[in-house]
């Protein structure tokens, strides 16, 4: 039987945030910078790079630092109660713990191995965007999360699957699946390296594919279920397993729906929690919505305004509702929100950036040499996802005129107006909602 583990909530790293303090405190003029900083960490399990506003800049710690840091922890709190020290590691980053702190001593190692500290800690992680570039398999998994005080940080994985696309994520868990054999599905965690196969499904006769899968968790019996997508040449429907509890995959029904609706199947899924969805990203008009506990997949009509909008529609996981944003022409979007329990829509205030255009392109005219020659040039925002629900969402940058995708993205923060760019060294294919953790699953029955 699988270990099963309820879907619980990490506080951002210590050493990058202090309590009654501040992380400028001691740094000498000298120490201060008006750019971003990046720390990179050499021996350990992440390359983490803080992004500032203003002139301030985070010392981020290496993971050596963290080791001494444990060391000197364990030589000097070894008296004091297992809760205590239970509270004082269980405010580590992931990454961080099963690098530095598990090799520190015995004690630590089977205290962060428990049920509990791994339900604890899942319990404090960071929702964040876990990033992909597709046509490079053995690019580095990118995680971009917001720490509690604003701050943009980007936290390089050293995970690095050979053979694998990355389709979904739940607590920390991520679902693989083979570049050249569909079929063939993983689920890992890219913090502890840990990999392991599902059951091929029994549908495999002539004319049969496999295109979109995602995985999430049913809280009631506590299960994390797998689903899949296939079609044939008369139709498309999808197929679950139980992770750890079924050997075959089992038909879900979807001969309720309308035949538009199901054309959502073609998409890729989203996740929220406990729920599955389909949405078709121009001109549709339905969403599938289905109940991983339930197994019951449904239709839920979009906005009318959705359905026809010209300029684009944008779906998104807030981890608890569906989101979805209205391009109203040039860089202004309608926002919604569903719930997926009823598909209740509401529709919340509107995203304008139409009077910071000016202010964003003459910032990428400073950064990017080939820009410098246009006075002026149109430049397309097109939104990435949520770093934090209702406050600050991300936006990647497109100049239209050469066609060329910029290796950056804005993060808009709604309620300080502000704007704050983020270079990567890689244009992104694929993004979805992910937070770092321990959890495992052995994949047995």
């Amino acid at each position: 039987m699988m270990y099963k583990l309820p879907p619980i909530r990490l506080p951002p790293p210590p050493p990058r945030r202090h309590i009654g303090g501040s992380l400028m405190d001691g740094l000498t003029d000298s120490q201060l910078n008006t750019v971003p900083t990046t720390k990179r960490n050499e021996e350990g399990n992440s390359e983490i790079h803080v992004s500032r506003k203003r002139t301030k800049v985070i010392n981020v710690r290496s993971q050596p630092y963290y080791l001494m840091i444990c060391q000197s922890l364990e030589s000097n709190i070894s008296s004091l109660p297992d809760d205590i020290v239970f509270d004082i590691l269980v405010q580590l980053p992931a990454q961080d713990i099963y690098s530095a702190v598990r090799p520190v001593c015995r004690k630590w190692y089977q205290m962060i191995h428990t049920h509990k500290f791994v339900n604890t800690h899942l319990h404090h992680s960071t929702y964040g965007l876990l990033l992909q570039k597709q046509v490079s398999i053995s690019t580095q998994l990118t995680f971009v999360s917001l720490s509690r005080q604003g701050e943009i940080e980007l936290t390089r994985l050293n995970y690095k699957p050979e053979h694998s696309l990355w389709c979904s994520s739940s607590n920390g868990l991520i679902l693989e699946c083979e570049r050249r054999k569909e079929s063939t599905l993983y689920i890992s965690n890219p913090v502890t390296m840990q990999r392991f196969s599902l059951p091929r499904p029994d549908y495999s006769s002539a004319g049969m594919g496999f295109c979109f899968s995602a995985i999430a968790y049913a809280s009631l019996p506590m299960e994390y279920k797998v689903v899949r997508v296939y079609y044939t040449a008369q139709r498309r429907t999808c197929i679950i397993l139980t992770v750890g509890v079924d050997k075959s995959w089992r038909l879900i029904c979807t001969q309720h729906l309308s035949l538009k609706a199901t054309k959502n199947l073609r998409f890729s899924p989203l996740t929220t929690e406990g729920f599955v969805h389909w949405a078709k990203a121009k001109s549709g008009k339905y969403v599938l919505t289905l109940n991983v506990e339930t197994e019951i997949i449904k239709e839920y009509p979009v906005p009318s305004s959705a359905s026809s909008s010209v300029g684009g529609v944008y779906y998104f996981s807030t981890v608890k509702y569906l989101s979805m944003l209205i391009r109203r022409g040039g860089w202004a979007w309608e926002v919604w929100e569903m719930k997926p329990e009823t598909g209740e829509w509401t529709q919340l205030p509107e995203i304008d950036l139409e009077d910071r255009m000016c202010d964003i392109f003459w910032r990428i005219r400073e950064r990017y040499t080939p820009f410098r020659s246009f006075i002026y040039i149109r430049i397309c925002l097109f939104p990435v996802g949520w770093l934090e629900y209702k406050e600050v969402l991300l936006y990647r940058v497109r100049c239209p005129h050469t066609g060329q995708r910029l290796n950056t993205w804005i993060a808009w923060n709604i309620l300080l107006k502000e704007i704050e760019f983020i270079k990567l060294d890689f244009d992104l294919d694929g993004f979805f909602v992910h937070r770092n953790s321990l959890l495992w699953l052995d994949g047995s029955c």
